[in-house]
């Protein structure tokens, strides 16, 4: 079996499951991958910004042995998208949640109306969902240490300006 089909056929899988289990509108938002993000977050520096930070390189990181492990996937990469795509690293939709229904200019444009359609804004709940105890080796170290407040003021990418 090629990989693309299988991983396809594993996502058809786990969305019916999720409807039979009732919990249908978790998936609602799919994943569109960073490089629609890069269409407009290139010129204000926020894509530069988070491709040099820690998070864009956490798959480059890891060992191949650990590609393969199901447990660092999990922490390692940000979903499947649409075309049965893999998408490694700590990609934008990975905080910001996918962004199917929010990636055009006309909704980004407007903040309440972008929620309304996947966008997340991340807050501490959002970074313990990787930055926990259940978390592979390394992550959990540093999930014992984990300072929101200090993080937050690090950042991942530039922040941008209000309005934009």
């Amino acid at each position: 079996m090629h990989v693309k089909p299988f991983i396809l056929l594993v996502s058809i899988l786990f969305v019916a499951a999720l409807f039979c289990l009732g919990g249908a509108d978790e998936v609602k938002h799919k994943y569109v991958g960073e490089k629609q993000c890069k269409i407009c977050h290139t010129k204000s520096g926020i894509y530069d910004s988070w491709l040099a930070s820690k998070h864009a390189k956490a798959w480059e990181g890891l060992s191949e042995e650990n590609k393969k492990n199901e447990e660092f996937k999990k922490f390692y990469t940000t979903g499947v998208n649409e075309k049965g795509e893999l998408l490694t690293g700590i990609q934008c939709e990975a905080c910001h949640g996918p962004g199917s229904d929010y990636k055009k200019k006309s909704v980004m444009e407007n903040l309440e109306l972008a929620i309304s359609n996947g966008l997340v804004i991340p807050n501490e709940k959002t970074c313990r969902g990787c930055h926990n105890e259940k978390a592979p080796a390394a992550l959990a170290a540093t999930a014992k240490d984990f300072n929101f407040e200090k993080m937050k003021a690090k950042g991942v990418h530039l922040i941008p300006p209000k309005g934009k």
